[in-house]
């Protein structure tokens, strides 16, 4: 199970994503929809590592992925 609780990323002073919170649980089909530019992929890589979020967590089977 992935967890995202309050996740906030910004680049200089432009805040792509704030206070996003969700629960993806194993086996579950989950989509990420938006319009161009809302932050989709920013999350996306924030989710798998490639993006340090500002504040907020991001945990793995309740382990913090983010530290």
């Amino acid at each position: 199970m992935i967890e995202v609780k309050n996740v906030k990323k910004s680049f200089a002073d432009r805040v792509v994503i704030q206070d996003v919170t969700s629960t993806m649980k194993a086996g579950q089909c989950n989509l990420i929809i938006g319009s161009s530019g809302s932050g989709k992929t920013v999350l996306m890589k924030c989710i798998v590592g490639l993006f340090a979020p500002d504040s907020g967590e991001i945990l793995y089977h309740g382990k913090d992925f983010t530290a």
